[in-house]
Order: structure tokens, then C-alpha cells, then sequence
């Protein structure tokens, strides 16, 4: 059996191709480099490179030996990041999201449907999300697309509403019954999260020449909000988790565009239908 760490090193001469520079990436000596690389050639039986004086690169059974080395690692780091899962899985539901609104009304959602499970949540694009749903790093992703696959079970959760909030005395208030589109307010400067997943990429793209003062925290945003003059963003859905039509300080205003309206779908790998079914079922009663 060929030790793990020697294939590591094995890479990381490939990569960096001298002893030196492999042997500093992997924290090791330059000479337990070598001698890890000769008991490598060893238990194969074969020589993996060429050796001059000054010089010693990887020859073509090497660079065979190098690819395979590789392709080993990686399937070992995807056996333990499946175990890992599959553990966490016995005592969490993982979610993953592509925007924050859900994000912020979900887990407690399964809180009162699960008591006795974690929950974990998590943002990322949305290829990423999908990605990991399948690696079952998640148990359910809430995605803008309605994904159809034979090992998948996607179900309409929700929509959104995308709004602009802004300051009593903005001349754009008169719109307030009657809404907005991204081009009225085009050349605003916004406050905006840095967390909005794919809501960014839609307000950019229909406001090119408004700019996007972004905050991580969401508690700063808050306070920085409050006590700005500038628009900001928020949606029907955080609205009402957070009362914000409460706020004196604020009107907000939807905006009428299509893209201003985001439907989200609920999707579960079907080998967690049994585990999610009270999930399930709440979001087809929903």
C-alpha cells in the first residue's frame, strides 16, 4: 500500500517541479522530500525521473505517476467530505441558498417542524449550491430555478418582491402607490448588503450607472441606513420579518420590472423525502 503522504509529495514535486519549492508547499525538508520520492520509486519498482547533477525532473512514467497520484487525492478528499456529510446529516439539515431573503425565515421554519435537529445554513451561487445538494453537503437548497431530475424532488416555495427604501423627503416617494422601475431611479447611490447573492447581479445590470456602496454586516447596514439619506433595498419578504413598514424613517416602494420579482423553489434529493417529509408537506400547504 502506497502511504498517502507519499503521493502528496509526489503532486506537489509535479506542481512545483524542484524539490525545493515542493518541499517548502508540503512543510517538509528538502532531503525527507528525496527520500520520500526514492521510497515512492521503490514499492513501484520503477524510476519516476531523471537525474543529472544539478537536476531532477519527473520522466514520462513519472508524469503518468503524478497524474494517477492526483486523481488518488481527490478521491480521497471526496470520501471523507461524503462521510462527513452523510454524519452531519444524521444530526442537521443542511440548506443551502442563493439569495438571503429565505435564508432568514427557513430555519426557524424547520426549528418548530424539527426541534430536536440542527439546522444549517449556508449562501452560495447557485451552481455551487446545486453542486453540493448532489455531494449531499446539503439536505435541500431554496434556488431561483425549478431544477427537474429524476434524483430530485423541486416543489414551489415562495416569491419575492424586490423594493427600494428611501427617505420621506425623496422626491421618488410620489411613486409610492403606484411603484417604480430600475430605470427611475438609475444614478441613485445605494446602500446595499454584500450579501445578496444573484440580487446583485440583477440590480447592477438594470441600474449601470447607479453605484453600490456595499456593507458585510447586516446590523451596520442597518444602522447606516437609518441614519443616511441614501436609498437602500429591501423586499416584501424582510419587510414583514422585520416590520419594517414600522419605520418612520422609511417608505418603501416595489419596484413593477419583471426581474424585480424572484419565485423560489424548494429542492430536495429524494433519498431525504422521508427525513424532510413534514418539510415537504408544510410547503405544499404553504
Amino acid at each position: 500500500m502506497i502511504e498517502t503522504y507519499l503521493l502528496e509529495a509526489l503532486v506537489a514535486f509535479n506542481k512545483y517541479k524542484t524539490l525545493s519549492s515542493a518541499a517548502e508547499e508540503i512543510h517538509i525538508s528538502q532531503p525527507a522530500l528525496s527520500r520520500s520520492m526514492q521510497k515512492l520509486e521503490d514499492i513501484l519498482g520503477v524510476s519516476l525521473f531523471d537525474r543529472s547533477k544539478n537536476k531532477i525532473t519527473l520522466n514520462d512514467t513519472g508524469k503518468l505517476a503524478a497524474s494517477l497520484a492526483e486523481r488518488i487525492l481527490d478521491q480521497e478528499n471526496e470520501m471523507v467530505q461524503l462521510v462527513r456529510n452523510f454524519d452531519s446529516s444524521l444530526h442537521t439539515i443542511s440548506i443551502g441558498y442563493s439569495t438571503p431573503g429565505p435564508m432568514m425565515e427557513v430555519p426557524s421554519l424547520i426549528n418548530r417542524l424539527y426541534p430536536d435537529m440542527a439546522v444549517s445554513s449556508d449562501m452560495q451561487d447557485e451552481e455551487t449550491i446545486l453542486k453540493s445538494l448532489r455531494n449531499k453537503k446539503y439536505n435541500m437548497i431554496i434556488s431561483t430555478k425549478d431544477i427537474k431530475d429524476i434524483d430530485l424532488i423541486s416543489i414551489p416555495y415562495d416569491s419575492e418582491r424586490l423594493y427600494i427604501s428611501l427617505v420621506p423627503a425623496h422626491p421618488a416617494v410620489a411613486y409610492k402607490d403606484q411603484g417604480l422601475y430600475f430605470k427611475d431611479v438609475n444614478g441613485e447611490t445605494f446602500l446595499m448588503s454584500a450579501k445578496v447573492g444573484v440580487w446583485e447581479e440583477i440590480v447592477r445590470k438594470k441600474m449601470p450607472d447607479s453605484k453600490f456602496l456595499l456593507q458585510n454586516d447586516l446590523d451596520s447596514l442597518s444602522e447606516v441606513v437609518n441614519s443616511s439619506s441614501l436609498a437602500s433595498f429591501a423586499s416584501d419578504l424582510t419587510i414583514r420579518l422585520f416590520r419594517a413598514e414600522e419605520n418612520p424613517s422609511r417608505i418603501f416602494i416595489p419596484f413593477n420590472d419583471k426581474e424585480a420579482v424572484m419565485n423560489y423553489y424548494c429542492i430536495i434529493l429524494k433519498e431525504n423525502e422521508e427525513k424532510l417529509d413534514k418539510w415537504i408537506d408544510f410547503v405544499k400547504e404553504k
